[in-house]
C-alpha cells in the first residue's frame, strides 16, 4: 500500500513538473531550453558587468569564480521564494483531483527551480572552464555539500513564504524588498572570515546562508578559504524550518476559497 501511494505521488509530481514547464516556457521557440537559459540570462550579464567594474582579484580570490559561486545560489533562493507566493491559490483548481495535494504543488514548483538552477550551474561552469576564467573545484564534495544545504535553506524558506502568503497579502508586498536586502547579508559579497569576530559569530547564527556560502567557496578554492560552518546547527535549524513550513502548507487550505 505504501509503495503504491509512493508511485502515485511520484507520477503526480512528474505531471505537475511537466505542467509547470509548459505553463512557464511554452512549446514554442526555445521551449524546455529556457529551463537552462532563463537563469543564465540573469547570471551571465551580471557577472560580465561586475568583472568590468571590479578588480580581477578580491582579497586574493579571483573575482569571476567568487561571483559565480555566489550569484547562482542567490538566484535559487530568490526564485523559489518568489514562485511560492500564493502558489496554492493560483493552482487551487488542481486540488479538486483527489491525488493532488498542496505538498505536490509545492514540490513541482520547487523542483523546477532547483533543476533549472543546477543545470545553469553546470552549463555556466562548463563555459567558464572552457574560456579559462574558472578552475575545477579543489574539493568537489565540499562544494556539493554547500550547495545541498543552500538548496535546503531555499526550499525551507520557500515553504514558509508560500504558507504565510496564503494567510496575508502582506507577505507578497514585502518579499521583494526582503529578497533585495538578502543579497547584502546572505554571504554573496563576502566570506564570514572577513568579518570582525564578534560580528561573525552573530552573522553565522542569524543568517545561515553565510555558512552555506563558506562551504561552497571552500569547495571551490580549497584551504585558501577559511570556512566557518556548523553542520549540526544547520541540520537542526533547517529541519525545524521545514517542519514549520510543512505545517503552514497543511493548514493553508483553510485560508483559500476555491470557486
Amino acid at each position: 500500500m505504501y509503495w503504491h501511494s509512493l508511485k502515485v505521488q511520484k507520477r503526480v509530481i512528474g505531471a505537475l513538473l511537466i505542467r509547470e514547464i509548459y505553463s512557464r516556457f511554452g512549446r514554442q521557440n526555445l521551449g524546455f531550453a529556457w529551463v537552462i537559459a532563463e537563469p543564465l540570462t540573469f547570471a551571465l550579464p551580471v557577472l560580465g558587468v561586475w568583472s568590468l567594474l571590479r578588480a580581477p582579484f578580491e582579497r586574493g580570490l579571483p573575482m569571476i569564480p567568487f561571483l559565480w559561486s555566489g550569484y547562482l545560489p542567490l538566484m535559487l533562493f530568490r526564485h523559489i521564494g518568489g514562485r511560492m507566493l500564493m502558489f496554492i491559490r493560483v493552482n487551487a483548481g488542481l486540488l479538486y483531483h483527489r491525488q493532488v495535494t498542496i505538498f505536490d504543488l509545492f514540490v513541482g514548483r520547487a523542483l523546477l527551480e532547483i533543476l533549472s538552477n543546477l543545470m545553469a550551474v553546470v552549463f555556466s561552469a562548463a563555459l567558464f572552464l572552457t574560456i579559462g576564467v574558472l578552475k575545477w573545484p579543489l574539493d568537489l564534495s565540499m562544494f556539493y555539500l554547500g550547495y545541498f544545504y543552500m538548496i535546503w535553506w531555499s526550499v525551507a524558506v520557500g515553504m514558509i513564504v508560500g504558507g504565510l502568503s496564503e494567510r496575508t497579502e502582506l507577505v507578497e508586498k514585502i518579499w521583494q524588498p526582503i529578497s533585495y536586502l538578502y543579497m547584502a547579508v546572505s554571504g554573496f559579497f563576502f566570506l564570514s572570515d572577513w568579518l570582525p569576530p564578534r560580528l561573525r559569530d552573530f552573522a553565522l547564527k542569524a543568517m545561515p546562508s553565510i555558512q552555506c556560502y563558506d562551504m561552497i567557496r571552500e569547495g571551490l578554492f580549497g584551504r585558501v578559504v577559511h570556512a566557518h560552518y556548523d553542520l549540526l546547527y544547520l541540520s537542526i535549524l533547517f529541519s525545524a524550518m521545514t517542519l514549520f513550513g510543512m505545517a503552514l502548507l497543511r493548514e493553508a487550505r483553510k485560508h483559500i476559497e476555491i470557486e
